[in-house]
């Protein structure tokens, strides 16, 4: 595979409160320079549908972000549940009656929980002073939905049962998700609160989410039609991503959980967003809808940054503005 291809299946990867009321208003559609240059790096592919549908899923998995090592001591590696399924545990303090984050990672719900990613999962871990639990959950096309989606709420339900015996305090959990992972977040959350157990969850931290997966909502959404190429995450490759994970399920609210009416109860949201992804809209609508239900949102949409603050330097002041806003959420909601 040529290298902008890898890359650009490499950024699917890594993939203060603001009341918005028109989502054009994140900013004045001035792309930050550091993150123009780093496109321009990467040589930024606006792929077709029908090209990316011509790529092999198994030669796109072969992206991935360079390893950074860590302490190996510091994670552990088990299978869960009937269905096996791999989980990553990240206590670099080693400490007990710590929070515990569930985390869902990103990747159009076609790539798995890559080596890569680790380094952040481990940092997370140490900025958030809690355990961090990966949830490697089944990706598409070889397992469609529901599949991710079982993964994700047995894990959720078998770490609240047993966060516990790794150090973690079940009376303080949040789950939190980038992108496709963000989509299981708000997924699991409806599930919760349909089976009575939604007070096990004390916090969701959505970052990029997909909120809406219809082909009407990507064809008359603003940010998707702003955004739809020319930012890194493009229209076509929202298309591949959910015709590749749920043919024919795009207004099942387990696939799109932002056609969900009835959000009242659900636990209080982090939702991060940015201007010129394609998905900001659905992240503005999902927490104006919240808001409407009573839930506590805090909302930033980061003007000039692409889809999850991608391409920004580790330093960079956006970055520990997102940190500052989940531990100030962490603070007033797992301490409760």
């Amino acid at each position: 595979m040529k290298r902008p291809v890898l890359l650009f299946f490499l950024c699917i990867i890594l993939a203060g409160n603001q009341q918005v009321l028109f989502a054009q208003t994140c900013g004045t559609r001035q792309l930050d320079p550091r993150v123009g240059s780093f496109l321009k790096m990467i040589g930024n592919q606006n792929l077709t549908i029908e090209q990316l549908r011509k790529i092999p899923i198994a030669r796109i998995r072969l992206a991935g972000p360079p390893l950074i090592p860590y302490p190996k001591e510091d994670v552990q590696r088990i299978k869960i549940t009937a269905d096996s399924i791999p989980v990553l545990i990240f206590n670099p303090v080693h400490g007990q009656n710590l929070p515990i984050l569930i985390h869902y990672h990103g990747g159009g719900f076609i790539l798995p929980l890559l080596p890569g990613i680790e380094h952040a999962l481990w940092q997370d871990a140490k900025n958030y002073a809690a355990i961090v639990f990966a949830v490697d959950y089944r990706v598409a096309p070889e397992n469609k939905f529901p599949a991710a989606v079982n993964d994700s709420y047995n894990a959720f339900k078998w770490i609240a049962a047993h966060g516990g015996e790794f150090g973690g305090d079940t009376s303080r959990i949040a789950l939190t998700g980038n992108s496709a992972g963000a989509n299981l977040v708000a997924v699991i959350t409806q599930k919760a609160k349909k089976e009575g157990i939604v007070n096990k969850i004390k916090l969701q931290v959505l970052n990029g989410l997909p909120a809406d997966c219809s082909p009407q909502n990507m064809e008359t959404s603003v940010s998707y039609q702003e955004n739809a190429k020319g930012y890194w995450q493009t229209k076509a490759s929202c298309y591949f991503s959910v015709e590749s994970y749920a043919p024919g399920q795009y207004k099942n609210p387990e696939v799109s959980p932002g056609l969900t009416e009835d959000l009242e109860g659900l636990p209080p949201a982090v939702i991060i967003n940015a201007e010129f992804d394609p998905l900001r809209d659905d992240g503005i609508s999902y927490a104006v809808k919240l808001r409407k239900n009573g839930v506590k949102v805090w909302e930033k949409c980061f003007a000039g940054q692409i889809h999850l603050l991608f391409g920004l330097p580790s330093n960079a002041e956006e970055l520990k503005e997102l940190e500052t806003i989940v531990k100030a959420a962490m603070k007033e909601s797992l301490n409760k």
